[in-house]
C-alpha cells in the first residue's frame, strides 16, 4: 500500500447523473491507479469494484465525492465493507513510509507495524492483517486467502532476488532492472520499499520511490 495521487476534476457523471461508478469514473481511476487495486497494489484486469474510502453505510452524504472513491479488486473490497472507515487516508499519506510492510518468511506471514500511533495507522494495519494473513488469526487461512497471500509472497521473493543480483554485482545494468521493478505501475511498491530500506540501499534508489508525491 503506498500513497495514491488523484486527478483533480471529477468526472462528469458524478455531477450529472446519480451514479458513482460511471463508465468515466472507472476509466479516471485506472488511469490514476495505474490499474492497481489501492490497497493491495495488484493489477486489476476485470476484477475491479468501485470503493468507497469511507463506506457508503456510514457516510451516505460522500457518496458520489471524488475524493473518496478509489478502485478496489473485489477481495479487499468486501474485506474492508463498513468496517474501517478511519483508515489512513492514501491521498494524504505516505503510507509505504509511515507502515511498515513486510514478509515473515519463517512465521510464514505478513508483519506490518507503524511508529505512528493513532487510530487510522491501527486500523489500516488491521484490516492488512486480515487481508494478508486471514480473518482467524488461530485458524489456517482458507484457500483465497492462502492465494492471496501466497501471491504476495512469490512476488516479493522474485523482487529480492533482484535486489541480491545486485548487491552481489551493483553494475548499471542490475541497478536498471531494480528501478525498472520500482515503476509506479508495478506491483507491491509498499513491500519493495521496505526491502530496499532493510538492505540499506534507500541511498540508491531514492528517486525512484517518490511516488504520487
Amino acid at each position: 500500500m503506498i500513497r495514491i495521487k488523484k486527478s483533480l476534476c471529477a468526472p462528469a457523471s458524478l455531477s450529472m447523473t446519480k451514479q458513482y461508478d460511471g463508465e468515466d469514473v472507472k476509466k479516471q481511476l485506472m488511469e490514476d491507479q495505474h490499474e492497481k487495486c489501492y490497497i493491495c497494489e495488484r493489477k486489476l484486469v476485470t476484477d475491479f469494484e468501485i470503493e468507497h474510502f469511507r463506506s457508503e453505510s456510514n457516510y451516505p452524504r460522500l457518496i458520489q465525492t471524488w475524493e473518496n472513491l478509489f478502485l478496489a479488486c473485489s477481495y479487499c473490497n468486501r474485506r474492508k465493507s463498513d468496517s474501517f472507515d478511519n483508515n489512513v487516508n492514501p491521498l494524504t499519506t505516505n503510507v509505504e513510509e509511515e507502515i511498515s510492510q513486510r514478509i515473515n518468511f519463517l512465521q510464514n506471514k505478513a508483519e506490518f507495524t507503524s511508529s505512528v500511533a493513532d487510530m487510522p495507522h491501527t486500523d489500516t494495519i488491521k484490516l492488512l492483517n486480515i487481508l494478508y494473513n486471514g480473518k482467524d488469526r488461530v485458524k489456517p487461512r482458507n484457500l483465497k486467502e492462502e492465494k492471496f497471500f501466497n501471491y504476495a509472497k512469490q512476488k516479493v521473493i522474485n523482487f529480492m532476488r533482484i535486489i541480491n543480483d545486485y548487491m552481489v554485482d551493483p553494475t548499471e545494468k542490475n541497478k536498471q532492472v531494480v528501478t525498472e521493478e520500482l515503476s509506479i505501475d508495478k506491483e507491491l511498491l509498499g513491500f519493495k520499499y521496505w526491502i530496499i530500506c532493510d538492505n540499506h540501499l534507500a541511498s540508491d534508489f531514492e528517486s525512484a520511490m517518490i511516488w504520487n508525491r
